[in-house]
């Protein structure tokens, strides 16, 4: 372990050689151990990390395996059977990996990241948040990058069904960064997993949350992007889970509200339309039925709980606003099963979150074969961000 150490700190983070060095060397102890001549010809390493590679001394990463033991944080390697699988597959993985919570975690599969801006919109937080604690709720593990905004709903929306969410740091964990969320990341820590690249102490650098973003889409089957401007960073995240072979999903938005522009440009370049969290299930439940629940996704209850920040500057009014004024209700007239219409007598307003329908006499699979026959026959229309409308 202090070899892997000493050539994360060598070659630095997001270091993109490392699979061909494995090839060659196999383990941080032999390149350690190997001749400097064969090193500098080997064409793996920049001036700086020849530099550095020459340096024997191994203090520095002794003091970093220290402070881990008395911060109880946990080392994985990549030579360690931990050692997540999903990120084995991306061009550039983490040398070390520092974690703090439950391992078992760090094997996201299945598992999907949420991502938007900081200064999201009332909609879209609601969305992050309902959508982390529906998939969570069906077993799937929500990863996220511990921001205010939208990563904030998704991990507090996993954590209000009692599921499981990875915050992946572009920071030493434990550090002071964005004392906002402070109370989340140990909650975190608790009940989940936090996990970063980064040594301990280390701060926010230039380029730091870029090599963070590289490791929430490579732990994940799948990245969800919220919504997103022209020049947010998650479509950095979203980039990357496309060059990783992973999905990317999109809540469609109005293509007027700038907050919509750079996500909706994903749906242009063949990102899937996300309208409700049954497309991520139904996505992923072949591969995993054992660790997929749908009737216990959709037998949970929803509560939004992230409220918005104090101050926050709120985007034009979404059209939702203007639809919740009118409320037009069909006469049954299709042969509709038993459990459609008790579905369909519950309804009392135009936009409706599925969640918010309470029907006893239903099981969870049940209810939501009644939303789909319901789809199918014209009754209702699903919505962006897992609303539906009558129709």
């Amino acid at each position: 372990m202090i070899y892997w150490i000493w050539l994360q700190s060598a070659v630095g983070y997001g270091y993109k050689y490392i699979k061909p060095l494995l090839e060659r060397y196999k383990t941080a102890e032999k390149v350690y151990h190997a001749p400097f001549n064969d090193l500098e010809f080997s064409g793996l390493f920049s001036k700086s990390a020849l530099s550095k590679l020459k340096n024997k001394d191994l203090d520095a990463a002794r003091k970093v395996l220290n402070e881990c033991i008395k911060r109880k944080i946990s080392i994985v390697t990549i030579g360690d059977e931990k050692y997540p699988p999903l990120l084995n597959e991306i061009p550039n993985p983490p040398i070390v990996l520092y974690t703090k919570g439950n391992l078992e975690l760090l094997d996201c599969r299945p598992g999907v990241c949420i991502v938007g801006p900081r200064e999201v919109s009332d909609f879209g937080k609601k969305a992050a948040f309902s959508l982390g604690a529906r998939l969570a709720a069906g077993g799937i593990i929500i990863v996220s990058g511990g921001a205010k905004g939208s990563d904030t709903a998704a991990h507090k929306g996993a954590l209000a069904v009692g599921g499981n969410t990875v915050c992946v740091l572009a920071v030493g964990i434990e550090d002071d960064y964005l004392q906002l969320n402070k109370e989340l990341r140990a909650e975190i820590a608790k009940a989940g997993l936090l996990v970063s690249e980064f040594q301990p102490g280390s701060v926010v650098r230039k380029g730091t949350f870029s090599i963070r973003n590289r490791l929430m889409s490579g732990l994940t089957l799948g990245t969800v992007v919220i919504e997103a401007d022209e020049k947010s960073g998650a479509l950095i995240t979203a980039n990357y889970a496309a060059e990783q072979n992973r999905d990317v999903f999109v809540i469609p938005g109005n293509p007027t509200l700038p907050h919509y522009k750079g996500s909706n440009l994903l749906l242009q370049d063949g990102a899937k339309a996300l309208l409700d969290a049954k497309d991520i299930f139904f996505e992923y439940l072949a591969d995993y039925p054992h660790k997929i629940y749908l009737e216990k996704a959709y037998k949970e209850k929803i509560k939004f709980e992230a409220e918005p920040e104090a101050n926050k500057k709120q985007p034009a009014a979404a059209p939702a606003e203007k639809e919740k004024e009118e409320f037009i209700k069909k006469n049954i007239t299709s042969p509709l099963s038993n459990s459609a219409k008790m579905v369909y007598n519950q309804l009392d307003k135009q936009v409706f979150f599925a969640d918010e329908i309470v029907v006893p006499e239903l099981s969870a699979s049940q209810f939501l074969a009644a939303i789909t026959e319901l789809e199918i026959f014209g009754y209702i229309q699903a919505l962006p961000g897992g609303r539906y409308t009558l129709k």
